[in-house]
């Protein structure tokens, strides 16, 4: 079993990126690839990863789901950060994993895609996601709250903070440079 410090167990029981991207609805890959295109290193300096080249001991498991929003978007610029750092990853797709995402929960919540970089024992050197902490604000605040969802408030409060996030997102690919700047400074710190 899994814990927020070792996942030992679960290296290997994955599947590779192109499984999971292959297993994927049409609509859903076709959103993904969306945000894929739009990635670019013009913004994003590859070099500040290269260090990472000469590392063999990380490891990268994503627990994703097809249908979620924010794994179309920043899936793939995990993806391209990993590729570049040289660290070797695989997915959880997060229906057939219950157990594993319940052990990475975000503010109480199953919220994919979430990222663990590990040593190859399976030491957990950190976690990140479901997305950038600037378009996570809005919904820290409203788990902030702690209301139920019988409070009358509820409603209009849960939908502030996605159209919050929403916004923080934006319509172009300029969030792509979160996604990069916050695993950049992630692996450098392991």
């Amino acid at each position: 079993m899994p814990t927020n410090q070792n996942i030992a167990d679960m290296i290997g029981k994955g599947i590779t990126v192109d499984a999971f991207v292959s297993q994927m609805k049409p609509e859903y890959q076709e959103k993904m690839n969306e945000w894929q295109e739009g990635f670019t290193w013009v913004d994003h300096s590859q070099e500040v990863l290269s260090f990472m080249r000469t590392r063999s001991d990380l490891h990268c498991s994503i627990i994703a789901s097809d249908w979620c929003g924010d794994v179309h978007r920043n899936f793939p610029v995990v993806i391209e950060v990993m590729n570049q750092a040289a660290v070797p990853v695989e997915v959880f797709v997060q229906e057939d994993h219950p157990s594993f995402i319940d052990v990475f929960r975000t503010l109480g919540g199953k919220s994919v895609p979430k990222v663990i970089v590990t040593n190859t024992s399976g030491d957990v050197h950190f976690t990140w996601g479901p997305r950038p902490s600037f378009i996570q604000e809005p919904m820290a605040y409203f788990k902030s709250l702690q209301l139920k969802d019988s409070d009358s408030e509820y409603a209009a409060e849960r939908t502030k903070a996605y159209e919050g996030i929403q916004a923080r997102y934006g319509e172009d690919f300029n969030y792509q440079k979160l996604v990069v700047y916050e695993l950049t400074n992630l692996l450098s710190q392991t």
